[in-house]
């Protein structure tokens, strides 16, 4: 596949905070000022996943050489083809990876392991935290100038609304657990590469199959919400997550810092449900038990499900808690430091994840 070639940016403008990042990855022509084409080489792992198929989606053919990094045995078929995107496979290595870095402008690290029914702690750490010191060490050993990590705001943990980046770690299972040890070991690393830790919030779009069958049983009336829907959280769409990955990369502004990414404001779960029964043509059912007794059914039905039926649980205490607690997020810091503006509310992003669910007929 051809590959663009590698150009060294160069920056010229003492005040960083005034310049806008989006021309780091585009080409940039004024008959009024000198012309420069601002190009790099970005490595990106995880391209394979929800946000890296939108991810390169949104950079194909930008004037950037994107080289990402797939296992060799995944699924690879519905990647995207570009001029300036090649796929190579590597099995993850610090010395595969730190000679796939060589002249290397920045790194995205989205790969890990999510959470699902049957997913050992091993598999975790594995996933999470080994593969993020693998990362960190290749880019130190490749003299790469920023890593940027995709995290999550599950690391600060549930009962807060509008949680900023500086609450304190609280992670409540072993996927949180394994990204704040892969948090701590890029804070932590030393040396002379720069990082910048991005934490979306309960991200959705086009090209996310995890919560269909739930679009379906609202659509259907088979979803009952017990519990009293006050909670808030943070829906964010994919695109404004894309947004802020690349308003953080080889931005100054972004160098040794943590950003949420999340919506302008946050929603009670009531509003989210009734959105998307809304959408349906439909109205959410809402038969509200309390907070205890959910917990105590739902840890009840957890287990029959996974001792007797060895499969996850059409509901569980972390779904309670997820619609039960507040978990929302605050943007203010992205806003004013890498200039990220959610461009999304939840029923204009949820309009565009439902035409991409029929185009595939899931819904």
């Amino acid at each position: 596949m051809h590959k663009n070639p590698d150009l060294k940016y160069e920056i010229v403008n003492d005040t960083m905070e005034a310049l806008n990042w989006d021309f780091l990855f585009c080409s940039i022509t004024n008959e009024n000022e000198d012309r420069r084409i601002f190009s790099m080489k970005i490595i990106v792992t995880g391209i394979t996943g929800f946000i890296g198929r939108n991810f390169a989606k949104a950079v194909a053919d930008n004037g950037n050489q994107y080289v990402c990094l797939v296992r060799k045995t995944s699924y690879t078929d519905n990647l995207i083809k570009a001029k300036n995107i090649e796929y190579i496979i590597t099995d993850f290595s610090v010395k595969n990876l730190s000679q796939t870095f060589a002249d290397a402008d920045a790194v995205i690290h989205m790969a890990g392991q999510i959470g699902s029914y049957g997913i050992t702690e091993e598999r975790f750490i594995e996933g999470n935290y080994n593969l993020t010191k693998n990362v960190m060490q290749a880019c130190d050993i490749a003299n790469v100038k920023q890593i940027v990590y995709i995290s999550t705001p599950g690391v600060t943990g549930f009962g807060k609304r509008l949680s900023t980046e500086k609450d304190s770690y609280a992670p409540r299972g072993m996927y949180e657990q394994t990204k704040e040890m892969a948090e701590k070991a890029i804070l932590t690393y030393g040396g002379g590469v720069k990082y910048t830790i991005l934490r979306p919030d309960f991200v959705y779009g086009p090209e996310d199959t995890r919560r269909i069958k739930m679009y379906r049983n609202i659509r259907d009336r088979k979803f009952v919400l017990t519990t009293s829907g006050k909670s808030h959280l943070s829906p964010t769409y994919v695109a404004d997550v894309v947004q802020g990955i690349t308003k953080s990369v080889c931005n100054p502004n972004a160098y040794d810092e943590i950003f949420n990414i999340s919506p302008e404001t946050d929603v009670t779960v009531k509003e989210y449900l009734e959105a998307i029964a809304e959408y349906f043509g439909t109205k959410i059912i809402h038969i509200n038990i309390g907070y205890r007794l959910s917990i105590l059914l739902a840890g009840l039905i957890e287990k029959f499900c996974n001792c007797v039926l060895k499969k996850d649980g059409f509901v569980s205490k972390n779904k309670i808690d997820f619609l039960a607690i507040d978990h929302s997020t605050s943007c203010a810091k992205a806003k004013r430091m890498i200039g990220y503006e959610a461009t999304y509310d939840f029923r204009k992003g949820f309009a565009e994840t439902m035409e991409w669910c029929k185009e595939k007929q899931l819904i």
